[in-house]
């Protein structure tokens, strides 16, 4: 039965050349939204031994963030597929990924919010009052009745929650996906191999500035684009790599100490300082918000990838322009030639998705939303998202997917951006049977990796001084995160930074790991 509406879905998606125009639902917003109002809602499903199978919903509307140059057209066979399968039409409200901080305040400050919103930043002051004064249901006592979302691993569902509720649920992500992406084109070219070492990454970085390496005559490469907001990822990789904490760090004596207070932390720094005095970082990386020019245009050999998964992208952008540029990727580089292993533990999501009670009333449209965002996990919709249109950007064989590199452009530029709108992004049914050797040696890492991941032991806790000094972008951040940026280029000295380090201690950083240990202590 399924495949045989998995067939008319596609068949369907791709015959459909345009959808009915996306309109924003009609909402009225409410004045006031009592937590209890949640809450007494959430007990009288906890009490229903026998519920209802909800009712598909005619349309619903959602949030999502993007982060290519355009977002994704209503008449997007997926998203066609989408609305054949679920019976439900899904009107998305698309937002920049730069922007969609201050969109969704705004919204949430009217009361506006859509029915299904995603939420980046889960422990933003923003959201966590907004959740407190009751605007999100507490998912908590639905999630079991779903066969999709009951299977979300419990240790990430506990990672998004906020005072014990479950107003959220994350969207799935690899825990091993940070690494990097190099032309291997120019490596070959000046007779280099692949780094495994931070210093053979270095050599490699100074060879692709000062060596020619694509050898046309001029000194017009660099070794590495980077963005100011991907220094605090790359920074903490390297740390990481050297041994040290990802973000926090729980003592012998179970107090906190966050990474900036490290001495391998400190040293990371040092690395992109030399780096970059070295030339072999964009000189305006500071400003700069589109690393990815740089290195499809041609100027940069390497970018460091928060998702290994995206190089497929970068490679299809990059012969775009340059036809026989060629790539290859690494996720973990050792501190001595056969050292010990370590990466970056992803947080095991990447925003979340909450359903405001401003713009859903009653717990029927809850559960109707929630069956929803739960057949977005069935097989049918897993393989949609990982794979794209069966025929456009991938062909089953045997039962097995295959891709070539055509399909996987296709995949890339036409697809990818909509796995923002599930949970359910690891969730897998097809196999590849062949990919390009790329593709292969990415889900290899990212697999075999996970056993070397190294973990951020705050992720469960909140802390009330973060959240009240603005969270990721509030004062806190902003002035470390500063300091660490204005070492690296050079405009302070070390010792300076360090004595930043210890006003950033003083202005309440030492205070959000004291908070950060005492709910550590009551909990093991």
């Amino acid at each position: 039965m399924r495949k045989k509406q998995l067939t008319s879905i596609l068949l369907s998606s791709m015959m459909v050349l345009s959808a009915a125009g996306c309109s924003s639902s009609s909402n009225t917003p409410a004045t006031t939204t009592p937590a209890a109002d949640s809450s007494a809602a959430a007990t009288t499903a906890a009490e229903n031994s026998e519920p209802a199978v909800p009712a598909a919903l005619d349309s619903v509307t959602m949030l999502v963030n993007y982060k290519a140059t355009e977002a994704p057209a209503d008449d997007n066979p997926l998203i066609l597929a989408i609305n054949e399968y679920t019976g439900t039409k899904l009107n998305v409200m698309w937002v920049p990924q730069d922007a969609f901080e201050e969109k969704i305040n705004t919204l949430m400050a009217s009361q506006q919010l859509p029915m299904i919103t995603v939420i980046r930043e889960n422990k933003s002051s923003g959201f966590i009052n907004a959740a407190r004064s009751g605007m999100f249901w507490d998912l908590s006592p639905y999630i079991s009745q779903f066969e999709n979302l009951s299977k979300i691993d419990s240790n990430v569902m506990a990672n998004v929650q906020t005072d014990g509720k479950q107003y959220l649920i994350p969207r799935i992500r690899h825990t091993a996906r940070m690494g990097g992406i190099i032309r291997t084109d120019w490596l070959k070219n000046l007779g280099m191999e692949m780094p495994t070492t931070i210093d053979e990454l270095h050599d490699i970085l100074y060879a692709f500035t000062y060596n020619d390496p694509d050898q046309n005559g001029a000194n017009d490469t660099i070794g590495v684009s980077m963005s100011d907001s991907e220094l605090k990822n790359d920074s903490t990789l390297l740390n990481v790599y050297m041994g040290g904490c990802n973000e926090w760090q729980v003592n012998d004596d179970q107090s906190f100490s966050a990474k900036y207070e490290t001495e391998s932390y400190t040293k990371a720094l040092t690395i992109f300082h030399d780096w970059y005095a070295e030339g072999l970082i964009n000189n305006d990386f500071p400003i700069n918000d589109d690393e990815l020019s740089n290195f499809v245009s041609g100027r940069a050999g390497m970018m460091f990838l928060g998702n290994l998964e995206d190089a497929s992208t970068r490679l299809s952008k990059l012969n775009a322009i340059n036809p026989d540029a060629t790539v290859d990727v690494f996720q973990i580089l050792t501190e001595e030639p056969g050292g010990d292993q370590h990466i970056v533990g992803f947080k095991g999501y990447t925003g979340c998705i909450g359903i405001p009670t401003t713009s859903v009333k009653t717990e029927e449209e809850l559960l109707s939303i929630l069956a929803f965002l739960d057949k977005l996990g069935d097989p049918e919709m897993c393989d949609l998202f990982n794979y794209g249109i069966e025929g456009d950007s991938y062909t089953l064989k045997d039962g097995h997917v295959t891709q070539n590199e055509e399909q996987q452009t296709v995949y890339g530029t036409k697809y990818n951006q909509l796995r923002q709108i599930t949970p359910f992004y690891t969730f897998t049914n097809l196999t590849p049977s062949s990919q390009t050797p790329l593709a292969e040696k990415i889900a290899e890492l990212m697999s075999t990796n996970t056993a070397y991941a190294v973990f951020d032991p705050s992720l469960p806790f909140i802390s009330e001084t973060a959240t009240e000094s603005g969270g990721s972008t509030g004062e806190l951040e902003t002035f470390i995160r500063d300091a660490c940026t204005n070492y690296v280029i050079g405009e302070i000295s070390l010792d300076d930074y360090l004595a930043a380090v210890e006003n950033w201690k003083s202005m309440g950083g030492t205070q959000i790991g004291k908070e950060y240990a005492e709910q550590y202590q009551a909990t093991h």
